[in-house]
């Protein structure tokens, strides 16, 4: 496995690949890697001749809560130190064991010379980002900025063909799908099914946080979504989502959201008239568990 820490070696050897004729896979994380990820591993394997495993450490609730650009190298410099002490090796480990031929690990400052500007962007899915993402507070231009921001340097250093993205994470997804239809870049995006373990509770870094009791009642999240998946008609919105809630809160679970949307623009729906996603996130201890499935409509109640 060959490991690449520069931004300009990465580019240098993405573009002698293609020369060769050669396809590139990218699979982007937050690092902590786990069998979810390799499961997008196995998966970029089967379509491209290359895969780059591109580790980010910066955490989600680390990005959410910086106000930009005050203080950010501090920031940075801290994920990155905490991730190398606690998981780089353990990922490398994991990255060899599965055949992963590049591993993209960067130095965060290189990643962000600059201060993040804000931007607006005027669509569906950002609006459900917007409403999502951030279950403490709404996100900021700022923070949809840092995606965009992040995303393209990471496609414009490996210069992949496919990216490869968990279902698990659909609201981000989707969004990245539509800014790569939205911007012409060249590149596919495979969506890869949520892996679970045997209880049913999706692989997560954060799940993993879980004690004995929580973990057992948030199983009742994917429970609960199954159950509606197989349901022969469906009721109202607003009845689905009170039968999820009272099943979750029976479990000790205490529910931020349960978003209903269809599942190819994130645009809230009145009824499940087409293909939609069932998307929650509760709170179980101090751990924060998101979900999803995506459902067809049978008829309705």
């Amino acid at each position: 496995m060959k490991i690449i820490e520069s931004i300009s070696e990465m580019r240098e050897y993405s573009q002698q690949l293609k020369r060769e004729g050669k396809t590139i896979a990218s699979v982007a994380t937050t690092g902590y890697l786990h069998d979810g990820h390799m499961s997008l591993v196995k998966i970029a394997k089967e379509n491209a001749d290359v895969v780059v495993m591109n580790t980010n450490a910066m955490s989600e609730l680390l990005v959410l809560s910086i106000e930009w650009p005050k203080n950010y190298k501090k920031y940075l410099i801290e994920a990155e130190t905490k991730y190398q002490q606690q998981s780089l090796e353990n990922d490398l480990e994991i990255c060899r064991k599965h055949k992963v031929d590049v591993f993209f690990h960067p130095s965060m400052l290189d990643y962000y010379l600059y201060p993040i500007q804000t931007i607006t962007i005027s669509h569906a899915i950002n609006k459900r980002l917007l409403n999502n993402s951030n279950i403490y507070r709404p996100l900021t231009g700022s923070a949809i900025s840092w995606c965009l921001d992040l995303d393209a340097k990471i496609w414009n250093s490996i210069l992949p063909d496919i990216i490869v993205e968990g279902q698990k994470d659909i609201h981000q997804t989707l969004f990245m799908k539509f800014f790569l239809n939205y911007f012409h870049f060249p590149i596919k995006i495979i969506v890869a099914p949520t892996i679970r373990n045997s209880d049913g509770l999706a692989f997560s870094s954060r799940n993993i946080l879980l004690s004995k009791s929580e973990r057992q009642d948030a199983t009742s999240i994917y429970q609960t979504l199954h159950e509606v998946s197989r349901w022969s008609t469906y009721p109202s919105i607003e009845k689905i989502k009170e039968h999820i809630i009272d099943r979750i809160t029976r479990n000790n679970g205490s529910v931020y959201y349960v978003d209903i949307c269809c599942a190819e623009t994130l645009e809230e729906l009145n009824s499940i008239d087409r293909k939609s996603v069932i998307h929650i996130v509760a709170r179980f201890g101090e751990v924060d568990v998101w979900d999803n499935i995506i459902i067809n409509p049978r008829g309705t109640k």
